[in-house]
């Protein structure tokens, strides 16, 4: 459905789902929960002698659309941003209570909420009608209502209406914050991405540079004397041949591997499903019974794209590390079990992975950088993704007792939400 944007441009109306319409519907309950609380105030505030039957009718029906609009605020949200002239009805409503109760009563303040939830949900044409009625109904209520003004204060009868169209302006430059932070927000993805996306190609080099090059390069060696060796020595010709035969298998397979990388969309799901996913996969090539605990954190507590609380580059760098340390198990572990742990803190996610495999001797004080001067830069590099994102990671291994790696990411609490209830499961 369309709608006119600030500047008259044709836009899509938002419903009650994406990000936009997230935020929208709390400030759309912020607006009720406070448009209660001014009535309540206003209710305690009005002299016992001054109700009277009309003026408790009027109160109890707008009390009552209030708590109805509370309640059900996702159907009356997407009423209003398809039909704005039910916002003219609250304004009627408003209208009739300060003409029972008084305009210069404690009635008028929450009447004012309807202008700037106006503001916030609509364009300018509906925020001006809006207005604009309930600035007649003011007059209105003026007229009719007790305690008339004084007729040498002419202020009071210009200012006291002029809320409602300032309140308007508070509820437009509202929403257009909500936009702007929006717009921020788009950028803000939109540029994680594309880093990601430099992470990813020049990991992928790194690989191409330290498995199918080298492969490729012993290959290409290996076919360069073998002629050499057809005319001195054919036994070992054809070991060689065979040895070329095995290294191009190799090969493929390392190929494959990074192809399906390529195309692999894991870093884009939500963490726990991501996870899942990368072990299902690594378990049908490898067979190793693999034991996971997961815990599945709720897709929508603030991460208005649906994928988890967490931001796309700390998705990124975790589910990049699950997968080199299950290939570190895969070259160098000969595990004959796994455990992947996937656990959140209140201010922290961790992944775990442990295998039985033959494991080997921590340098002196556990530093991994001998390791990378040893050839071994599978560690060092996880050990690089993690700080990457704020985090660290922590190894802990023993020759004939296997490996345990350990990423830990801060996360702010604020992010975390509710904690998750884990999950555990075992699988190939």
């Amino acid at each position: 459905m369309l709608r006119l944007t600030r500047g008259g441009r044709a836009a899509e109306t938002p419903s009650c789902a994406g990000p936009g319409a997230a935020r929208l519907a709390v400030t759309f309950r912020l607006v009720l929960v406070l448009r209660a609380l001014l009535m309540a105030m206003a209710l305690v505030l009005t002299p016992v002698a001054e109700w009277t039957p009309n003026l408790l009718g009027a109160v109890a029906v707008v009390a009552v659309a209030t708590v109805l609009a509370e309640v059900r605020w996702r159907t009356v949200l997407e009423w209003l941003l398809r039909h704005p002239v039910l916002a003219c009805l609250d304004a009627v409503l408003a209208g009739s209570v300060l003409a029972m109760g008084g305009v210069f009563g404690p009635f008028f303040l929450f009447t004012v909420m309807t202008s700037a939830l106006a503001g916030v949900l609509f364009s300018w044409g509906p925020v001006l009608l809006v207005s604009g009625a309930q600035v007649a109904l003011c007059y209105v209520a003026m007229a009719v209502g007790p305690g008339l003004p004084d007729p040498g204060a002419p202020g009071v009868l210009i200012g006291l209406p002029a809320f409602y169209p300032l309140t308007a302006c508070a509820g437009v430059a509202l929403r257009a914050l909500f936009d702007q932070y929006a717009e921020v927000e788009d950028s803000r993805r939109h540029v994680e991405t594309m880093l990601a996306a430099a992470e990813e190609r020049a990991r992928l080099a790194r690989e191409m540079h330290d498995s199918l090059a080298k492969t490729l390069h012993g290959i290409g060696m290996s076919a360069a004397v073998l002629p050499v060796w057809i005319r001195r020595d054919p036994d070992r010709a054809e070991r060689t041949a065979r040895d070329i035969v095995a290294a191009l298998g190799v090969a493929t397979r390392e190929a494959r591997g990074l192809i399906a990388e390529l195309r692999d969309d894991a870093h884009v799901m939500p963490l726990a499903a991501a996870v899942r996913r990368v072990i299902a996969e690594w378990g049908r090539e490898d067979g190793v019974p693999v034991r996971v605990t997961v815990a599945d954190e709720s897709p929508d507590r603030s991460d208005p794209s649906g994928a988890g609380p967490l931001p796309r580059t700390v998705r990124y760098e975790i589910v990049s590390v699950l997968k080199e340390a299950l290939a570190n198990v895969r070259r160098h572990a000969a595990a004959s079990a796994v455990e992947v742990r996937l656990s959140w803190r209140d201010d922290a996610v961790e992944l775990a992975v442990r295998d039985d495999g033959r494991g080997f001797a921590m340098p002196a004080g556990e530093r991994l950088d001998p390791l990378a001067r040893a050839g071994h830069y599978g560690l060092v590099g996880m050990a690089e993704r993690a700080r990457r994102v704020g985090g660290r990671l922590a190894v802990w291994s023993a020759p004939g007792r296997g490996t345990l790696v350990t990423m830990t990411v801060p996360v702010p609490p604020a992010e975390l939400g509710p904690r998750p209830r884990p999950t555990a499961r075992s699988g190939r």
